[in-house]
């Protein structure tokens, strides 16, 4: 799946998924997923997750709509570089003070290829745009402690620590830190 940019002009479009693209999606989630978490988790639990998150139905339901925004970063190639997800109207168990209608920015993935070229942040800018849209006052979302470059871009984009969640992976409980970003304020 690792694409590699030729050079500064080979730019990402940001555009929404459609259910037509849940076979891709499938495809792309789990690839990305492994891509950045299999070589720290045991395969078992790994595949047992993938098995179970990103199978083509789920990733089906998930685009059908209801609170689910979900979005791919696509190449000038039109290779699927990154994906994004957001869940409106989501609360977690910590509610940071004053947040009072929440979404929850479920996954931001790039392909490691592309990891300092923007892929994020132009992810990220389109589901901090769509939050706000939908009228949520704050966006927040659960991240593995074992992750400190998502820590540190999560923190760049002005995500703070608000508490912790577990995360089941096949058979191995982690801890998630939980961050939120309040929506109310410029970023």
């Amino acid at each position: 799946m690792t694409t590699l940019p030729r050079d500064e002009t080979d730019r990402v479009a940001v555009e929404p998924a459609t259910i037509d693209d849940a076979a891709l999606l499938a495809r792309v989630a789990a690839t990305l997923f492994a891509q950045t978490f299999g070589d720290a988790n045991r395969p078992e639990d790994l595949t047992a997750y993938l098995a179970e998150a990103f199978s083509e139905n789920r990733q089906r339901d998930e685009l059908s709509g209801g609170p689910n925004r979900i979005w791919v970063a696509r190449d000038a190639h039109d290779r699927v570089v990154g994906y994004a997800h957001v869940r409106l109207d989501s609360v977690p168990r910590t509610v940071p003070p004053g947040g009072e209608r929440p979404a929850e920015l479920a996954r931001l993935y790039a392909d490691r290829a592309w990891h300092g070229l923007d892929v994020g942040g132009a992810l990220m800018r389109t589901c901090i745009a769509s939050a706000r849209a939908h009228g949520a006052d704050w966006l927040w979302l659960g991240v593995w402690e074992q992750n400190p470059r998502a820590i540190a871009f999560y923190q760049k984009h002005g995500f703070r620590t608000i508490g912790e969640q577990t995360f089941v992976l096949g058979t191995d409980r982690q801890r998630d830190l939980v961050m939120a970003l309040d929506l109310t304020t410029n970023h």
